[in-house]
């Protein structure tokens, strides 16, 4: 596979030293089991800041992380049996999903369940041609594409890419003409659609 798109440096530290809301984590660890190199970048990042750790004095566990821990998603089963996507990697397996919903013609979305996640997660589907509305962020909008394409005014994004949106970012994102396109989506903040026709759709439209 090959990949054009990767998380910025900053964000894979972040994520190497654990400290990314799980729900953008999910998304980021989601491309790094698709791609070699941005694990291979992991990796050594943690290496780094494990040889860091070593040469702090230690401190007791705090009250109550055990229990967090026993209250991961990976210790509960899904809420709903689901058939698996294409692509889909295996840190998702353990979360709960919702089911798929239209959200407009030919796209459909569904939840993925990160308990105490600031971030929204979801999965994305568009037929292939669709055309989204322009649009921007107040926060934060990262995607790892997990089958098919999409492109828009920052590149061409495939399976496996990385695409690293922020408030200033404003982007119309088009569908593969052939293959479509799954991601999944970690949000923060509000999309703001532009245009007369967001205008239109804003109302319509919870992400």
């Amino acid at each position: 596979m090959s990949i054009a798109h990767r998380p910025s440096d900053e964000t894979l530290a972040a994520f190497a030293g654990g400290r990314l809301d799980e729900g953008l984590a999910l998304a980021v660890a989601a491309h790094v089991e698709l791609n070699s190199e941005s694990r291979r970048l992991v990796h050594e990042l943690e290496a780094v800041q494990g040889a860091l750790l070593d040469r702090i004095e230690p401190v007791a566990m705090s009250t109550g992380a055990l229990d967090r821990i026993e209250q991961h998603p990976a210790s509960r089963h899904p809420t709903e049996p689901r058939v698996v996507e294409p692509g889909m990697p295996a840190v998702l397996l353990p979360y709960a999903f919702g089911p798929w919903r239209p959200i407009g013609i030919r796209i459909a979305m569904r939840r993925v369940e990160v308990p105490g996640s600031q971030a929204r997660v979801f999965m994305l589907r568009a037929g292939p041609g669709i055309a989204l509305p322009h649009h921007k962020h107040t926060g934060f909008e990262w995607t790892t594409i997990l089958s098919g394409a999409y492109e828009h005014e920052y590149g061409r994004y495939a399976a496996g890419d990385f695409d690293e949106a922020d408030a200033e970012h404003d982007h119309t994102p088009r569908v593969d003409p052939v293959e479509g396109c799954t991601c999944l989506v970690a949000m923060t903040g509000n999309v703001l659609f532009q245009g007369w026709l967001g205008r239109l759709l804003q109302p319509l439209v919870r992400l």
